[in-house]
Protein backbone atom coordinates (compact mmCIF):
# COMPACT_ATOMS: atom_id res chain seq x y z
CA UNK A 1 0.00 0.00 0.00
CA UNK A 2 1.46 3.33 -1.07
CA UNK A 3 2.21 6.00 1.52
CA UNK A 4 -0.53 8.59 1.00
CA UNK A 5 1.89 11.41 1.74
CA UNK A 6 4.10 10.47 -1.20
CA UNK A 7 3.96 13.06 -3.96
CA UNK A 8 2.64 10.79 -6.70
CA UNK A 9 -0.18 9.38 -4.57
CA UNK A 10 -1.23 12.75 -3.15
CA UNK A 11 -1.18 14.55 -6.50
CA UNK A 12 -3.08 11.77 -8.26
CA UNK A 13 -5.71 11.80 -5.51
CA UNK A 14 -6.26 15.55 -5.92
CA UNK A 15 -6.50 15.13 -9.69
CA UNK A 16 -9.27 12.57 -9.20
CA UNK A 17 -11.20 15.03 -7.03
CA UNK A 18 -10.82 17.81 -9.61
CA UNK A 19 -11.87 15.54 -12.47
CA UNK A 20 -15.14 14.81 -10.67
CA UNK A 21 -17.65 17.48 -11.74
CA UNK A 22 -19.40 18.79 -8.63
CA UNK A 23 -20.38 22.21 -9.98
CA UNK A 24 -23.23 23.61 -7.90
CA UNK A 25 -25.89 23.78 -9.12
CA UNK A 26 -26.69 20.92 -9.29
CA UNK A 27 -23.83 19.65 -7.10
CA UNK A 28 -23.70 15.91 -7.80
CA UNK A 29 -21.63 15.50 -4.63
CA UNK A 30 -22.76 11.90 -4.10
CA UNK A 31 -20.53 10.62 -6.93
CA UNK A 32 -17.47 12.28 -5.39
CA UNK A 33 -18.39 11.03 -1.93
CA UNK A 34 -18.44 7.49 -3.36
CA UNK A 35 -15.05 8.02 -5.01
CA UNK A 36 -13.56 9.17 -1.71
CA UNK A 37 -15.30 6.32 0.11
CA UNK A 38 -13.70 3.78 -2.25
CA UNK A 39 -10.30 5.37 -1.63
CA UNK A 40 -10.76 5.18 2.14
CA UNK A 41 -11.85 1.56 1.88
CA UNK A 42 -8.58 0.70 0.14
CA UNK A 43 -6.79 1.87 3.27
CA UNK A 44 -9.13 0.05 5.65
CA UNK A 45 -11.03 3.13 6.79
CA UNK A 46 -14.82 2.78 6.92
CA UNK A 47 -16.87 5.90 6.27
CA UNK A 48 -20.49 6.96 6.26
CA UNK A 49 -22.17 8.58 3.26
CA UNK A 50 -25.32 10.45 4.24
CA UNK A 51 -27.78 11.26 1.46
CA UNK A 52 -29.37 14.72 1.57
CA UNK A 53 -31.37 14.67 -1.64
CA UNK A 54 -31.09 13.07 -5.08
CA UNK A 55 -27.43 13.02 -6.11
CA UNK A 56 -26.26 14.93 -3.04
CA UNK A 57 -24.46 13.55 0.01
CA UNK A 58 -22.09 14.25 2.87
CA UNK A 59 -19.20 11.94 3.73
CA UNK A 60 -17.91 11.40 7.26
CA UNK A 61 -15.37 9.20 8.97
CA UNK A 62 -13.53 9.25 12.29
CA UNK A 63 -10.26 8.11 13.80
CA UNK A 64 -11.26 7.10 17.29
CA UNK A 65 -8.50 7.34 19.85
CA UNK A 66 -8.49 8.03 23.56
CA UNK A 67 -11.10 9.80 25.62
CA UNK A 68 -9.65 13.25 24.99
CA UNK A 69 -10.76 16.08 22.73
CA UNK A 70 -12.76 15.82 19.53
CA UNK A 71 -11.46 17.71 16.52
CA UNK A 72 -13.20 18.08 13.16
CA UNK A 73 -11.60 18.65 9.76
CA UNK A 74 -14.25 20.06 7.41
CA UNK A 75 -14.30 20.79 3.69
CA UNK A 76 -16.94 20.97 0.98
CA UNK A 77 -17.35 18.70 -2.04
CA UNK A 78 -19.05 21.17 -4.37
CA UNK A 79 -17.61 23.95 -6.49
CA UNK A 80 -19.04 26.93 -8.33
CA UNK A 81 -19.84 26.58 -12.04
CA UNK A 82 -17.09 25.84 -14.53
CA UNK A 83 -15.63 28.59 -16.68
CA UNK A 84 -16.43 28.70 -20.39
CA UNK A 85 -13.85 27.60 -22.99
CA UNK A 86 -13.36 31.21 -24.08
CA UNK A 87 -12.67 32.38 -20.53
CA UNK A 88 -9.70 30.14 -19.75
CA UNK A 89 -6.78 28.24 -21.23
CA UNK A 90 -7.28 24.99 -19.32
CA UNK A 91 -10.24 22.59 -19.14
CA UNK A 92 -12.16 23.11 -15.87
CA UNK A 93 -12.03 19.41 -14.95
CA UNK A 94 -8.76 18.50 -16.63
CA UNK A 95 -6.58 18.76 -13.50
CA UNK A 96 -3.75 19.79 -15.81
CA UNK A 97 -0.33 20.27 -14.19
CA UNK A 98 1.90 23.04 -15.52
CA UNK A 99 4.75 25.04 -13.96
CA UNK A 100 4.23 23.61 -10.49
CA UNK A 101 0.49 24.30 -10.44
CA UNK A 102 -2.61 22.18 -10.90
CA UNK A 103 -5.40 23.85 -12.86
CA UNK A 104 -9.07 23.07 -12.52
CA UNK A 105 -12.33 24.09 -10.91
CA UNK A 106 -11.99 23.56 -7.17
CA UNK A 107 -8.20 23.36 -7.05
CA UNK A 108 -8.12 26.38 -4.76
CA UNK A 109 -11.71 26.46 -3.49
CA UNK A 110 -11.40 23.98 -1.96
CA UNK A 111 -10.69 20.46 -3.10
CA UNK A 112 -6.99 20.89 -2.37
CA UNK A 113 -7.77 21.66 1.27
CA UNK A 114 -10.26 18.80 1.44
CA UNK A 115 -7.84 16.34 -0.17
CA UNK A 116 -5.04 17.39 2.17
CA UNK A 117 -7.21 16.92 5.28
CA UNK A 118 -8.36 13.51 4.05
CA UNK A 119 -4.81 12.36 3.36
CA UNK A 120 -3.54 13.71 6.69
CA UNK A 121 -6.13 11.58 8.50
CA UNK A 122 -5.45 8.51 6.35
CA UNK A 123 -1.71 8.83 7.00
CA UNK A 124 -2.28 8.74 10.76
CA UNK A 125 -4.34 5.57 10.34
CA UNK A 126 -1.85 4.08 7.89
CA UNK A 127 1.00 4.50 10.36
CA UNK A 128 -0.97 3.03 13.26
CA UNK A 129 -0.92 6.20 15.36
CA UNK A 130 -3.55 6.18 18.08
CA UNK A 131 -4.65 9.72 18.85
CA UNK A 132 -5.38 10.90 22.35
CA UNK A 133 -8.80 12.06 21.19
CA UNK A 134 -11.03 11.67 18.16
CA UNK A 135 -10.51 13.16 14.70
CA UNK A 136 -13.59 13.45 12.47
CA UNK A 137 -13.38 14.40 8.80
CA UNK A 138 -16.57 15.83 7.29
CA UNK A 139 -16.98 16.50 3.56
CA UNK A 140 -20.14 18.51 2.95
CA UNK A 141 -22.48 19.15 0.06
CA UNK A 142 -23.76 22.52 -1.03
CA UNK A 143 -21.49 25.05 0.67
CA UNK A 144 -21.32 27.22 -2.44
CA UNK A 145 -25.08 27.86 -2.41
CA UNK A 146 -26.95 27.09 0.79
CA UNK A 147 -24.68 24.93 3.01
CA UNK A 148 -27.28 22.16 2.81
CA UNK A 149 -24.70 19.58 3.85
CA UNK A 150 -23.57 21.51 6.92
CA UNK A 151 -27.17 22.15 7.94
CA UNK A 152 -27.98 18.45 7.51
CA UNK A 153 -25.03 17.51 9.71
CA UNK A 154 -25.93 20.07 12.38
CA UNK A 155 -29.53 18.86 12.48
CA UNK A 156 -28.64 15.17 12.80
CA UNK A 157 -25.49 15.27 14.95
CA UNK A 158 -24.73 16.83 18.30
CA UNK A 159 -22.24 19.65 17.85
CA UNK A 160 -21.81 19.68 21.62
CA UNK A 161 -19.52 16.67 21.27
CA UNK A 162 -16.94 18.69 19.35
CA UNK A 163 -14.10 20.76 20.80
CA UNK A 164 -12.77 22.50 17.68
CA UNK A 165 -13.16 22.75 13.89
CA UNK A 166 -10.63 23.24 11.09
CA UNK A 167 -12.00 24.50 7.76
CA UNK A 168 -9.80 23.89 4.71
CA UNK A 169 -10.87 26.93 2.68
CA UNK A 170 -8.15 28.82 0.74
CA UNK A 171 -5.98 31.10 2.88
CA UNK A 172 -2.66 30.88 0.99
CA UNK A 173 -1.37 28.76 3.88
CA UNK A 174 -1.98 31.53 6.39
CA UNK A 175 -3.80 31.23 9.69
CA UNK A 176 -7.27 32.78 9.65
CA UNK A 177 -9.43 33.03 12.75
CA UNK A 178 -12.77 33.97 11.25
CA UNK A 179 -14.88 35.79 8.72
CA UNK A 180 -17.64 38.35 8.52
CA UNK A 181 -21.27 37.45 8.83
CA UNK A 182 -23.51 37.65 5.77
CA UNK A 183 -27.15 38.70 5.66
CA UNK A 184 -28.82 38.69 2.25
CA UNK A 185 -32.22 40.30 1.84
CA UNK A 186 -34.65 40.56 -1.05
CA UNK A 187 -36.85 43.63 -0.74
CA UNK A 188 -39.88 44.03 -3.00
CA UNK A 189 -41.66 47.37 -3.28
CA UNK A 190 -45.17 47.47 -4.77
CA UNK A 191 -46.74 50.56 -6.32
CA UNK A 192 -49.51 51.04 -8.88
CA UNK A 193 -49.31 50.78 -12.66
CA UNK A 194 -50.40 53.56 -15.04
CA UNK A 195 -49.77 54.81 -18.55
CA UNK A 196 -46.40 56.49 -18.98
CA UNK A 197 -48.06 59.63 -20.26
CA UNK A 198 -50.07 59.95 -17.03
CA UNK A 199 -47.57 59.17 -14.24
CA UNK A 200 -49.67 61.05 -11.69
CA UNK A 201 -52.22 58.22 -11.83
CA UNK A 202 -49.68 55.59 -10.80
CA UNK A 203 -47.28 54.91 -7.96
CA UNK A 204 -43.80 54.35 -9.41
CA UNK A 205 -42.12 51.44 -7.65
CA UNK A 206 -38.73 52.03 -9.32
CA UNK A 207 -38.59 55.66 -8.18
CA UNK A 208 -39.75 54.60 -4.74
CA UNK A 209 -36.99 52.02 -4.62
CA UNK A 210 -34.43 54.76 -5.32
CA UNK A 211 -35.50 56.47 -2.08
CA UNK A 212 -35.37 53.15 -0.26
CA UNK A 213 -31.83 52.42 -1.49
CA UNK A 214 -30.66 55.84 -0.34
CA UNK A 215 -32.22 55.19 3.05
CA UNK A 216 -30.47 51.79 3.33
CA UNK A 217 -27.06 53.28 2.60
CA UNK A 218 -27.50 56.14 5.07
CA UNK A 219 -28.70 53.66 7.68
CA UNK A 220 -25.66 51.45 7.05
CA UNK A 221 -23.39 54.39 7.85
CA UNK A 222 -25.15 54.80 11.19
CA UNK A 223 -24.53 51.21 12.31
CA UNK A 224 -21.19 50.63 10.57
CA UNK A 225 -18.79 48.65 12.75
CA UNK A 226 -15.09 47.84 12.43
CA UNK A 227 -13.11 44.88 13.74
CA UNK A 228 -9.27 44.97 13.72
CA UNK A 229 -9.08 41.42 12.29
CA UNK A 230 -12.27 40.98 10.28
CA UNK A 231 -12.50 44.49 8.85
CA UNK A 232 -15.54 46.73 8.40
CA UNK A 233 -19.22 46.01 7.94
CA UNK A 234 -20.78 46.86 4.60
CA UNK A 235 -24.02 47.05 2.65
CA UNK A 236 -24.40 46.84 -1.10
CA UNK A 237 -27.38 46.57 -3.44
CA UNK A 238 -26.24 44.05 -6.05
CA UNK A 239 -29.33 43.20 -8.07
CA UNK A 240 -32.35 45.22 -9.18
CA UNK A 241 -35.41 44.29 -11.23
CA UNK A 242 -38.40 46.44 -12.09
CA UNK A 243 -40.60 47.79 -14.83
CA UNK A 244 -42.32 46.31 -17.85
CA UNK A 245 -41.63 48.76 -20.66
CA UNK A 246 -40.79 52.40 -21.25
CA UNK A 247 -44.34 53.75 -21.38
CA UNK A 248 -45.70 51.87 -18.32
CA UNK A 249 -45.36 53.13 -14.75
CA UNK A 250 -43.80 50.17 -12.86
CA UNK A 251 -45.91 48.70 -10.08
CA UNK A 252 -43.15 46.47 -8.71
CA UNK A 253 -39.41 46.71 -8.05
CA UNK A 254 -37.11 44.17 -6.42
CA UNK A 255 -33.59 44.54 -5.01
CA UNK A 256 -31.18 42.05 -3.47
CA UNK A 257 -29.10 43.47 -0.63
CA UNK A 258 -25.81 41.99 0.61
CA UNK A 259 -24.95 42.99 4.19
CA UNK A 260 -21.63 41.91 5.71
CA UNK A 261 -21.29 42.21 9.47
CA UNK A 262 -18.62 42.20 12.15
CA UNK A 263 -18.99 42.24 15.94
CA UNK A 264 -20.95 43.61 17.72
CA UNK A 265 -23.62 43.76 14.99
CA UNK A 266 -26.49 41.29 15.27
CA UNK A 267 -28.50 40.20 12.23
CA UNK A 268 -31.84 40.03 14.02
CA UNK A 269 -31.41 43.58 15.31
CA UNK A 270 -30.41 44.88 11.85
CA UNK A 271 -33.42 43.22 10.26
CA UNK A 272 -35.69 44.81 12.86
CA UNK A 273 -34.16 48.24 12.19
CA UNK A 274 -34.55 47.90 8.42
CA UNK A 275 -38.17 46.83 8.84
CA UNK A 276 -38.79 49.89 11.03
CA UNK A 277 -37.30 52.19 8.37
CA UNK A 278 -39.54 50.61 5.72
CA UNK A 279 -42.57 51.20 7.90
CA UNK A 280 -41.55 54.84 8.19
CA UNK A 281 -41.51 55.11 4.39
CA UNK A 282 -44.95 53.50 4.26
CA UNK A 283 -46.27 56.10 6.67
CA UNK A 284 -45.00 58.89 4.41
CA UNK A 285 -46.15 57.11 1.23
CA UNK A 286 -49.18 54.96 2.14
CA UNK A 287 -49.66 53.87 -1.47
CA UNK A 288 -46.48 51.77 -1.31
CA UNK A 289 -46.36 48.23 0.03
CA UNK A 290 -43.20 46.26 0.71
CA UNK A 291 -42.06 42.71 1.40
CA UNK A 292 -38.75 41.59 2.94
CA UNK A 293 -37.44 38.09 2.30
CA UNK A 294 -34.32 36.71 4.01
CA UNK A 295 -32.23 34.86 1.42
CA UNK A 296 -29.22 33.95 3.55
CA UNK A 297 -28.12 34.32 7.16
CA UNK A 298 -24.52 33.40 8.03
CA UNK A 299 -23.22 34.42 11.42
CA UNK A 300 -19.84 35.94 12.16
CA UNK A 301 -17.12 33.39 12.92
CA UNK A 302 -14.31 34.53 15.19
CA UNK A 303 -11.84 32.68 17.41
CA UNK A 304 -9.62 34.35 19.99
CA UNK A 305 -6.07 34.35 18.54
CA UNK A 306 -4.86 33.24 21.97
CA UNK A 307 -6.81 29.99 21.79
CA UNK A 308 -4.64 26.87 21.86
CA UNK A 309 -5.83 25.73 18.42
CA UNK A 310 -4.80 29.03 16.84
CA UNK A 311 -1.50 29.23 18.71
CA UNK A 312 -0.64 25.71 17.60
CA UNK A 313 -1.53 26.54 14.00
CA UNK A 314 0.66 29.66 14.09
CA UNK A 315 3.60 27.62 15.37
CA UNK A 316 3.16 25.05 12.62
CA UNK A 317 2.79 27.74 9.96
CA UNK A 318 6.14 29.18 11.01
CA UNK A 319 4.70 32.49 12.15
CA UNK A 320 6.65 34.39 14.78
CA UNK A 321 5.33 36.83 17.32
CA UNK A 322 5.35 39.64 14.77
CA UNK A 323 2.89 37.93 12.42
CA UNK A 324 -0.75 38.58 13.13
CA UNK A 325 -3.69 36.39 12.34
CA UNK A 326 -6.16 37.36 9.63
CA UNK A 327 -9.79 37.08 8.70
CA UNK A 328 -11.10 35.99 5.32
CA UNK A 329 -13.54 37.87 3.12
CA UNK A 330 -15.82 34.93 2.30
CA UNK A 331 -18.10 32.94 4.60
CA UNK A 332 -17.74 29.22 5.34
CA UNK A 333 -19.62 26.21 6.69
CA UNK A 334 -18.18 27.29 10.03
CA UNK A 335 -21.16 29.67 10.32
CA UNK A 336 -23.42 26.64 10.52
CA UNK A 337 -21.19 24.33 12.52
CA UNK A 338 -19.60 26.53 15.20
CA UNK A 339 -22.46 25.89 17.65
CA UNK A 340 -23.46 29.56 17.99
CA UNK A 341 -19.86 30.62 18.59
CA UNK A 342 -18.95 28.04 21.22
CA UNK A 343 -16.50 26.13 19.03
CA UNK A 344 -13.12 27.58 18.03
CA UNK A 345 -12.71 27.60 14.26
CA UNK A 346 -9.42 27.66 12.36
CA UNK A 347 -9.56 28.46 8.64
CA UNK A 348 -6.47 27.24 6.81
CA UNK A 349 -5.91 25.93 3.31
CA UNK A 350 -3.27 25.76 0.56
CA UNK A 351 -5.40 27.49 -2.06
CA UNK A 352 -5.03 31.12 -3.00
CA UNK A 353 -8.13 33.13 -2.00
CA UNK A 354 -7.90 35.25 -5.14
CA UNK A 355 -8.19 32.12 -7.29
CA UNK A 356 -11.61 31.16 -5.91
CA UNK A 357 -14.33 31.19 -8.60
CA UNK A 358 -11.86 32.41 -11.27
CA UNK A 359 -11.16 31.07 -14.77
CA UNK A 360 -8.04 28.87 -14.86
CA UNK A 361 -8.26 28.38 -11.11
CA UNK A 362 -5.08 26.80 -9.74
CA UNK A 363 -3.29 25.60 -6.63
CA UNK A 364 0.44 25.46 -6.02
CA UNK A 365 1.33 21.78 -5.74
CA UNK A 366 4.06 22.29 -3.14
CA UNK A 367 1.66 24.29 -0.96
CA UNK A 368 -0.86 21.46 -1.26
CA UNK A 369 1.68 18.81 -0.25
CA UNK A 370 2.90 20.90 2.67
CA UNK A 371 -0.67 21.36 3.91
CA UNK A 372 -1.02 17.58 4.33
CA UNK A 373 1.81 17.68 6.86
CA UNK A 374 0.31 20.79 8.48
CA UNK A 375 -3.08 19.16 9.11
CA UNK A 376 -1.47 15.93 10.27
CA UNK A 377 0.77 17.67 12.79
CA UNK A 378 -2.07 19.91 13.95
CA UNK A 379 -4.16 16.84 14.82
CA UNK A 380 -1.23 15.25 16.62
CA UNK A 381 -0.50 18.32 18.70
CA UNK A 382 -4.09 19.25 19.50
CA UNK A 383 -5.29 15.73 20.27
CA UNK A 384 -2.06 14.16 21.49
CA UNK A 385 -1.33 10.45 21.16
CA UNK A 386 -2.46 7.51 23.28
CA UNK A 387 -0.42 4.54 22.14
CA UNK A 388 0.85 2.90 19.01
CA UNK A 389 -1.45 0.19 17.65
CA UNK A 390 0.07 -3.29 17.50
Amino acid sequence: MKNVRERETAVTFLQQLIQADTCNPPGNEHALAKLIGDFLQEYGLPCSIHGIEQGRSNLEFSLKGGAGRKLMFCGHLDTVSAWTPDAGSYPPHGAVIADGRMYGRGTSDMKSGLAAMLLAAVSLHQEGIALGGELTVLATAGEEVDSCGAWHYAEHTSLRDLDAIVIGEPTASRVAVGHKGALWLRITLYGRSAHGSMPQLGVNAVEGMMELISLLHSHALEWQAHDPVLGSSSLSVNRMEGGVQTNVIPDRCVIDVDIRTVPPLRHAALLDEISARLKAIRRRHPDYRYQVEQLLDRSVVFTDPGHELIRTALELAGADGGVSVQGVSYYTDGSVLHDEGRLPVLIYGPGEPGQAHQPDEWVDIEAYLQSIDFYRELALRYLGTAAVQE
